[in-house]
Order: C-alpha cells, then structure tokens, then sequence
C-alpha cells in the first residue's frame, strides 16, 4: 500500500513538472513571437544613391523616436523605379527629380497626393584631392576645356538624374560636343564620386552635398541654378498607406527631419 502511494506521489509530481515546464516552453514562445513582431516593424525605403548618408542618419533618429525601422535600399532613382514597376514591395521611394515619382504614380504605384518636395541640391565640378587646383571664381567653356585632356565622370544620363543634371549643365556651356565621347557614364551619383576620389578621372560633375561630404575630392566651383533645371528631391508613399507609413510622412514635414537634411548640406526650407 505504501509504494501504490509512492508511485503515485512520484506519478503527480512528474505530471506537475511536465506541466511546469510546458508552461514556460509556451511562455517563452509567446515572448519570442512578441520579439519577432517587433523586429519586424519596418518600412521599405527605396532611395536614390545621393541620399545615402541623409537618410541612414534618419533612419538611425527615427529608429530611436519611433521603434519603427528603415529598411534603406539605394541605386539610381531610375534603376529603383523600374524595380518597383517589377513588383518589388515599397513602402516610400526618394527620388533625385520628379519624374520618377511621377512615372510610378501615373501607374497607380504610388499615391499621387503623397508626393512631397523635400529638398534642394547644387551640382559641382570636382577633381581628385591630389590635383593642385584652387577654387574657381567663374568659369567659362574654354576654362572646364583647359582643366582636363581625359574623362569626366557623370552619372549616366539615361537614368541617373544627376547625370541628366551635368548633361544639362555641359549643353548650357556649350560643351557638350567636345565631352560627349570622353565622358565616364557612371551607374549612380555615388559611383560618380568614387571613380573622382579614386582618381581614375580627372574630372567630376557631381551633386555639392556629395562634394562636401568628401575628404578625397576638392571642389573647384559651384554650377549657378541657372545652369540646370532645378535639383529638387521628392518623397511618395506607397498606395493604401497604414499608420506607420502615415506617420513617417508626418515625421518628414518635422524641424527634426530637416535639421538632418541640413546637416548633410542639402537646402531645405522651413
């Protein structure tokens, strides 16, 4: 009789164990499907090359301010554009000129009424930090002809709108016949910059916040307004926007958000 109560004593106090640690194998489930959810909030970001360091900086604050992430991928504003006509899941793209956002939204892939001007750029002429060239006053078309003898790296015309940019800016000094066949085409506004740090060009037409943030480049002069249409940056979201999209929007409009913009020598105004 006594090991019929022993065994049944042992019986229930293994049931009790057995019921024990179930509990903590689904308490612990459960709280590492909480995590993951968290882990999981996040924003698509598709981005042009140029707005590299801008946006990570952003990224970083809003993180912090928000516990929502961003999920930054960057290449040309056309290369990105053709991405999302393909079905590639975004929730915003930053575009180097206006008329990617427009292609998508006349496509109904991103929301028209969302479009928001951003900021303002500048373009410069560049040259590797070893040459020892000051900083131009003015410049004329047979003085960006004397500078060089080789390429001039750009980004490619086609579908990089800061090469549509320096296209612009070498028609407006009449120049465009005497580079067209020496010109570097290059895949995005940060390609540009490096194949000019790296001195593999001798000359550079790049966005200014680029130039600025380089230590390898030095910047020789500042193309007028005049000499281009107008460098503007734009933001659309997707279509059917939920709330974290919605706030994110707002965030942009935020003095906190331009300050960054600022910061990284872009022309933002209040």
């Amino acid at each position: 009789m006594r090991q019929f109560h022993i065994k049944n004593y042992l019986r229930a106090m293994n049931t009790h164990r057995i019921i024990k640690i179930s509990s903590c194998l689904i308490l612990s489930l459960l709280l590492l499907s909480c995590h993951s959810e968290k882990k999981t909030e996040k924003l698509n970001i598709f981005a042009a090359a140029s707005l590299k360091d801008v946006l990570s900086k952003t990224a970083e604050v809003y993180k912090k301010k928000s516990s929502v992430e961003l999920s930054l991928n960057f290449a040309s504003s056309g290369l990105l554009a053709r991405q999302i006509e393909q079905g590639a899941e975004v929730d915003f793209f930053f575009s180097a000129n206006i008329d990617w956002v427009d292609y998508l939204s006349a496509r109904k892939l991103l929301e028209v009424s969302s479009k928001k001007e951003l900021a303002k750029n500048r373009m410069a002429l560049i040259v590797p930090i070893s040459r020892e060239l000051t900083k131009l006053q003015a410049i004329d078309a047979s003085e960006i002809l004397s500078l060089s003898k080789g390429r001039l790296a750009i980004g490619d015309p086609g579908h990089v709108p800061a090469g549509k940019y320096a296209q612009e800016i070498l028609v407006h000094y009449k120049l465009w016949p005497q580079f067209e066949k020496r010109l570097l085409p290059c895949k995005n506004a940060r390609e540009t910059l490096l194949m000019v740090e790296m001195a593999e060009v001798d000359l550079g037409i790049v966005y200014l916040s680029d130039a600025k943030k380089s230590k390898k480049v030095r910047c020789i002069y500042e193309f007028p307004e005049a000499s281009s249409s107008p460098i503007l940056y734009y933001s659309a979201h997707r279509t059917k926007p939920d709330s974290k999209v919605q706030d994110f929007q707002k965030f942009l409009s935020q003095p906190e958000s331009k300050r960054i913009w600022r910061e990284y020598a872009f022309i933002v105004h209040d």
